[in-house]
């Protein structure tokens, strides 16, 4: 493997902060790549920064930090937790157990300068999604995501828009990347340094840009039939062998 040198200074990086990958305990039948394959893809189509945000589940590790680094990414550590018993929140860099974060209240208690929190596809349909909770506890996020999960005619981040405008809140892009075919159609530029507190203290400045596009009628039917027909309710969760071994997480 070709070592990458991650150049110092502020930048525009290409950043996907919402992913997930086999390791993910309610996901893995849907998306069955490595979290190595993802890093290298996610190289090959130049982006800087990556975050794994699996359902209450760190999968950040040293070695994977490194092994990123390696490709030229900076990685991020982050989880979606599940709170008040359905609804999902991306949390980065809380080093902390997801049972610490399962309710509003314990976000924004454990919350600090180093933290980020986003609320992910806030508007969509489904028990998953925060809808009103979110006008109501605006304070615990520092940003509003809005999801590559849209198509022509039909796009749920409208309100999303809407709200960010009416309370300053920052929008960013992120593809919920399940399949590969995902990457590269809705993520967020960070004007930062490739280093963790600066990439987070941008988000949070606002020092952003989205860039987005529609997925096609075929890709959404084909992401939905996927994972229907892989539902995890009926399949046990497997431990995917890794190629790199689990080691004390990284928090500097």
């Amino acid at each position: 493997m070709m070592t990458v040198e991650i150049k110092s200074g502020k930048r525009w990086l290409k950043a996907e902060l919402h992913s997930h990958c086999n390791l993910d305990p309610i996901d893995y039948q849907i998306c069955r790549y490595s979290p190595e394959q993802l890093i290298s893809r996610a190289a090959d189509l130049g982006y800087d920064v990556l975050a794994f945000t699996c359902h209450n589940t760190d999968i950040f590790t040293e070695a994977l930090f490194d092994y990123a680094k390696d490709f030229g990414i900076t990685l991020i550590p982050g989880m979606e937790v599940t709170v008040e018993q359905t609804r999902h929140i991306l949390v980065y860099n809380f080093n902390t157990e997801p049972h610490n974060l399962n309710t509003l209240g314990k976000i924004r208690s454990h919350a600090r300068p180093d933290t980020l929190v986003i609320a992910p596809h806030p508007f969509f349909p489904g028990k998953a999604c925060l809808r009103a909770l979110l006008k109501q506890n605006l304070d615990i996020f520092d940003a509003l995501e809005y999801s590559g999960f849209h198509i022509d005619g039909l796009n749920f981040n409208r309100r999303v828009v809407r709200l960010a405008e009416e309370t300053g809140k920052t929008v960013v892009g992120c593809g919920d990347i399940h399949q590969f075919y995902q990457l590269d159609r809705t993520f967020t530029w960070i004007y930062a340094e490739p280093e963790l507190h600066s990439i987070l203290n941008a988000i949070k400045q606002g020092l952003v840009r989205m860039q987005t596009a529609p997925l096609s009628w075929l890709e959404a039917a084909k992401w939905w039939a996927t994972a229907l027909f892989r539902s995890p309710s009926t399949m046990p969760f497997p431990t995917p062998e890794r190629s790199l071994d689990k080691l004390s997480p990284a928090r500097e």
